[in-house]
């Protein structure tokens, strides 16, 4: 990192440094985070990563306990639970709002996307169905035009992406099709049909 450039620019930098870090898993749970050495590999002073490590704490990544340690949270059972009830959720209610506004190329790669999460749940692995959800929810998300979403979106992201590990769609009864009469949905800007079917998908109805 450039160490000439505006100390809120370092804490950005630092900050999505680390998050990926933790998300991909370089920084497991429980591993300690000492901020001199942090500095030292970014090439930064301790101030921005102090700061970095601050934010983290505020999402629940990272334990700071004063004058004793700071380190990478490990997220319980309960905590696992409901984040993937506030995706399954936070995506059907995104899809609601951002349907009606979409351009038609925001249609059409709505609907791309909807086809990575069904490749996911056809090989069955969870990893890229969680890379594929955050990815369609972070495109409608950014169509709803809706400032809170984005915002809520831009702070959550790291916990979203960590704490969703193991998230997979309902093994219900065709759910290929389910998949397929849903990207139908999309396309036609079917708000409460695709809904529906997405929270349909998780096994909600």
């Amino acid at each position: 990192m450039d160490e000439r450039r505006q100390p809120s620019a370092l804490v950005d930098e630092a900050y999505a440094a680390l998050g990926e870090a933790i998300v991909d898993g370089r920084l497991r749970p429980g591993d300690r985070l000492r901020d001199v050495e942090l500095a030292a590999h970014m090439g930064i002073s301790r101030t921005p990563v102090r700061e970095a490590l601050q934010r983290l704490a505020a999402i629940r990544l990272v334990e700071i306990a004063p004058h004793r340690f700071t380190r990478v949270t490990s997220p319980s059972d309960k905590e696992i639970a409901d984040m993937q009830d506030y995706a399954v959720h936070m995506i059907a209610m995104t899809m609601h709002l951002a349907l009606p506004r979409c351009s038609d190329d925001e249609i059409a790669e709505g609907a791309r996307l909807l086809g990575g999460l069904m490749d996911a749940a056809r090989a069955d692995s969870s990893p890229a169905y969680v890379d594929a959800g955050y990815a369609f929810l972070a495109h409608f998300t950014r169509a709803s035009q809706n400032i809170v979403l984005i915002e809520t979106l831009k702070q959550t992201a790291f916990l979203l992406r960590r704490n969703l590990r193991g998230w997979m769609c309902a093994h219900v009864e065709g759910c290929e099709e389910l998949f397929l009469q849903l990207a139908d949905r999309i396309r036609e800007r079917d708000t409460a049909q695709a809904a529906h079917l997405w929270l349909r998908l998780h096994g909600l109805y």
